[in-house]
């Protein structure tokens, strides 16, 4: 049950400490977004949030789910999973996987397999395969956001959760699904990703109040 914030290496440590403070566990580290993409730097970031006590996401994300072009992502991937307690790549990376999933074995981190979808909530049966599929390439996380229609949309991903044994990361996206970054904890998502200063993805919720939702309805 953690709560995580996505930064870019701009004002990172002054962001972190407020992160820190306000009780975000993990500090997504959206290396896509930076300004510096050198291996050297992405270490240097890593280990300065966790020599603040919170964990690190690595996420290097592929144009086609969201993200900016980074020349040297494999390197990034060979060289910083090792150090980072979770590292994010996308399920339509299918050909990368494997090496990656090589790169976090050599560390004490876990691979999360991300799926995308800004548009839509597939059907069912789809989202389920994409579980099982995450979880064929060696996911110690599967993770899913996509974007709802109607509340059932909503309804549908997180009974779909609760149906998936094992840990998870299931996202809502938007206004409508909102309500998933606080009660997919029920479900059996494991991590939640809050805004700071900005939004990464549509219907974060600012850190300050998840934490607060989180103390109310969990007790933690």
């Amino acid at each position: 049950m953690q709560i995580a914030v996505p930064l870019t290496d701009e004002a990172l440590s002054e962001k972190v400490e407020r992160a820190g403070s306000y009780g975000a566990d993990i500090i997504e580290l959206r290396v896509d977004q930076f300004r510096d993409t050198s291996v050297e730097h992405v270490i240097e970031c890593i280990d300065l949030v966790q020599s603040k006590g919170l964990k690190t996401i690595l996420t290097v994300r592929s144009p086609q789910e969201g993200g900016k072009p980074v020349s040297n992502r494999l390197e990034i991937f060979k060289r910083a999973a090792p150090v980072s307690d979770y590292t994010d790549i996308e399920l339509s990376s299918r050909e990368e996987i494997p090496a990656v999933r090589e790169f976090v074995k050599k560390g004490k981190g876990k691979l999360i397999v991300s799926f995308h979808n800004f548009e839509v909530t597939p059907p069912t049966w789809v989202l389920r395969e994409v579980l099982r599929e995450s979880k064929r390439y060696g996911a110690d996380i599967p993770k899913i956001a996509v974007m709802p229609n109607s509340v059932e949309d909503v309804a549908r991903l997180l009974c779909l959760g609760n149906e998936e044994k094992g840990d998870k990361v299931l996202i809502s996206m938007g206004s409508l699904g909102s309500i998933s970054r606080l009660a997919g904890f029920v479900f059996g998502s494991v991590i939640s990703y809050a805004s700071l200063d900005e939004s990464f993805a549509p219907g974060q919720i600012p850190l300050r109040e998840l934490v607060e939702l989180r103390k109310r309805f969990y007790k933690v």
